[in-house]
């Protein structure tokens, strides 16, 4: 159990789903993680359905590629976490492919691979982007720095429900340090966390102006809990603009491996030997 295949920000594309299959396929991978944004749509006038049509899209569309992968490799696990622009609605419908024996929902939630322990978490900081459900304040020092340039909705079964006051949303919720705090403690040399968000201040969180946006609260719990690896997505161009896919905290191995629709952009990991990673699109680069 030490070969996985990782992939985020699929945003939809059945495309970059069945690229991410094959590769697993191909080099018998244990297991593919799909680390958030898995569905199609950005809402907007033209784009309510969204709430209804994501979980319907990882039902009838992801399931059943999944279904297909696991009958040609039936040991192939796979997991996933939602993203910022993945609706709350969605949660019901990992938990039904998860009760199908297709996709380990991991937000929140912890799962074992072997000898390794996942665990999972989708919130990011605040955005200036229209969906909010998985969007927490960072501590509960933080400020709210990211202007707003979309109406904030939530996804519910009736549709979008427009948020009136954003920072008493937030406030009203768990921020991101205390959702850390809760994931289940284990053994930090055999931990995988899969995180939408990166850590602050790493070559995985570097916006397209050379900003760094990724979550400071993230980083010191990586930097208290070492784990072994963090895999995370959200910001696609980072690996572009900072000329690498991965990083190093201490002890801990992040990735993020970016973004472009135009291509595949997947990691292959041996958790056996951290030392060389492989991507899709970057090559094979030594830690």
């Amino acid at each position: 159990m030490s070969r996985l295949v990782y992939t985020s920000d699929l945003h939809g594309s059945l495309e970059l789903y069945r690229a991410a299959g094959e590769a697993a396929l191909r080099a018998q991978a244990d297991a593919i993680v799909f680390g958030g944004d898995l569905c199609p749509g950005t809402p907007s006038a033209s784009a309510t359905h969204l709430p209804a049509a994501q979980p319907e899209f990882l039902r009838r569309e992801v399931g059943p590629l999944v279904e297909q992968w696991k009958q040609a490799h039936p040991t192939l696990r796979v997991f996933a976490i939602p993203g910022n622009d993945d609706c709350q609605t969605i949660l019901p419908a990992l938990d039904d492919l998860e009760r199908k024996g297709l996709v380990e929902n991991l937000h929140q939630r912890a799962a074992g691979l072997g000898p390794y322990t996942l665990l999972g978490l989708a919130f990011v900081p605040p955005t200036p982007f229209s969906i909010k459900d998985f969007e927490r304040r960072d501590s509960a020092q933080a400020p709210r720095v990211q202007p707003q340039i979309a109406r904030c909705v939530l996804g519910t079964a009736r549709g979008f429900e427009i948020i009136k006051d954003f920072d008493v949303y937030l406030n009203s919720h768990a921020t991101i340090a205390e959702e850390l705090s809760r994931l289940p403690a284990s053994e930090p040399e055999r931990t995988i966390a899969v995180i939408h968000c990166p850590p602050f201040e790493t070559r995985c969180d570097v916006l397209f102006d050379g900003q760094h946006i990724g979550s400071i609260a993230l980083r010191h719990w990586i930097e208290r809990r070492q784990p072994l690896l963090t895999l995370h997505g959200h910001i696609h161009e980072s690996p572009r603009v900072s000329g690498a896919f991965f990083d190093r905290l201490g002890k801990t191995t992040v990735v993020n491996p970016g973004c472009d629709y135009q291509r595949p952009h997947l990691v292959f990991i041996d958790l056996a030997d951290l030392a060389e990673l492989e991507h899709s699109v970057y090559g094979r680069q030594r830690i």
